[in-house]
């Protein structure tokens, strides 16, 4: 289902009304924990102030789908997870709080991957997350009930997080816009712990523009047309390495490189020796998580004691036992294996900005993950999303193309720079070449 660009919103009584139905009607598809129970009071105040001629901000009654474990005021947080069934919000993320301050209304809560540990989405309280295309297999993860959620009709806009793909394979797997953007400690601020080092907030939607003027209004940036720049003369970098082994997705991946050719870009094959140590490093996460999430409960109020208390209750999903125990072998920060991800990060940096100078490029693309998924169980997404994610530079996501099974195939595009403007008018002159937004 393709949407307009998101634009406030006059019958916000209606579209409420149709966004619910929805809701209702694609339940099977479990991409929604809870609804926000003011949704219809708040469609009516913003309907009953636009009839006056006022609106709130660019996203004036617009329903907007929040991943759970970021903070809405006055609404559960859960994480996904039984044992934090009773979390409850006490004021909002600095995300959401940007996102009401532009107008819209916090609609929905989206499940997830439990923990956001995985990369497909399963819960202990909301079970599988299928996709709107083919329901027998996974939305992705962990931000799935997002991107299943859009891509159904509920909204037309999400807010995820993105820790080593979790908006990026999602958003490839369901055909929508995913971006993570550059790394920024400030904008964790109300959000659920995985990993400090990398954990993002980003947003998806149906398009280019779209997921700009989410990100400019989450970021406290005035939002502003995108600028079209052409693609003749951009310079793209393809890593060998990372086309994986899909030949359906294979197919449409080369079809769309070569559309890009002919509407003008250069695509230069470029290599990257670091992506073996990619494959081979250990998620920050795996030392960063106990020590922040224990944390994290501390401020809310009936909370477990921390992650040991949560593993003694077993309310959460049994497959994660082995995980979780791993995990609490961990207490402290600064061990020799998270300093030395640390370095590394630092060096992956330095060497894909390295690159794209040397080469004189405006962004590195390869396939969003490395094979297409087959059923509800989790596919190895490879190690591209990791590029973004280790390093924190800013990386997008949007469809090339859809393969002969039927499912959309994601381009990511990384940037080299901590700015997001230039990923976005490269994302846009792609998207405008494959007319995949329309």
């Amino acid at each position: 289902m393709k949407a307009m660009c998101l634009k406030p919103v006059a019958d916000c009584r209606d579209d409420i009304a149709s966004r619910l139905d929805a809701i209702e009607t694609n339940s099977p598809l479990n991409a929604i924990l809870g609804v926000n129970p003011d949704a219809i009071a708040l469609a009516e105040h913003c309907y009953r102030a636009a009839r006056r001629g006022i609106t709130f901000g660019p996203l004036h009654g617009l329903p907007i789908i929040i991943k759970d474990n970021i903070a809405c005021a006055g609404m559960p947080i859960t994480l996904g997870c039984r044992g934090l069934a009773s979390l409850r919000a006490a004021c909002d993320s600095l995300a959401v709080q940007r996102l009401r301050d532009a107008g819209a209304i916090i609609f929905a809560r989206a499940n997830m991957s439990e923990f956001a540990f995985d990369v497909r989405s399963r819960s202990s309280l909301g079970g599988d997350v299928r996709n709107p295309l083919q329901p027998e297999i996974t939305a992705g993860g962990s931000s799935g009930g997002c991107a299943a959620a859009v891509a159904a009709g509920m909204a037309d806009g999400a807010l995820g997080t993105d820790t080593g793909g979790s908006i990026r394979i999602p958003a490839s797997y369901n055909g929508l816009v995913g971006l993570r953007p550059a790394y920024r400690r400030e904008m964790l601020e109300g959000v659920a712990p995985l990993s400090l080092s990398k954990d993002t907030v980003g947003p998806m939607a149906h398009t280019v523009r779209d997921a700009a003027l989410l990100h400019a209004i989450i970021h406290g940036h005035k939002p502003a047309p995108l600028q079209q720049i052409p693609l003749s003369g951009l310079r793209l970098g393809v890593i060998s390495g990372l086309e994986g082994n899909d030949e359906a997705q294979g197919k449409v991946w080369h079809a769309a490189l070569d559309t890009l050719q002919r509407a003008g870009a250069a695509i230069v094959s470029v290599t990257l020796p670091e992506l073996e140590t990619v494959r081979q490093t250990t998620c920050l996460s795996v030392y960063e998580f106990r020590v922040a999430f224990d944390a994290w409960l501390k401020g809310y109020a009936n909370a477990p004691a921390g992650l040991a208390a949560i593993f003694a209750s077993e309310q959460f999903l049994p497959e994660f036992s082995p995980f979780i125990t791993r995990l609490l072998e961990e207490n402290s920060l600064k061990s020799p294996e998270w300093l030395a991800g640390r370095r590394f990060r630092r060096r992956l940096r330095q060497r894909l900005g390295d690159v794209l100078v040397e080469n004189g490029l405006q962004g590195l693309l390869y396939p969003t993950v490395n094979q297409l998924p087959i059923s509800l169980e989790k596919m190895p997404p490879g190690c591209a999303p990791e590029l973004a994610a280790i390093s924190g530079l800013p990386a997008l996501t949007l469809p090339c193309g859809i393969s002969s099974r039927g499912l959309p195939v994601g381009m990511e595009i990384l940037s080299g720079r901590r700015d997001e403007a230039l990923l976005l008018s490269v994302a846009l002159a792609c998207e405008t070449a494959l007319n995949t937004s329309g």
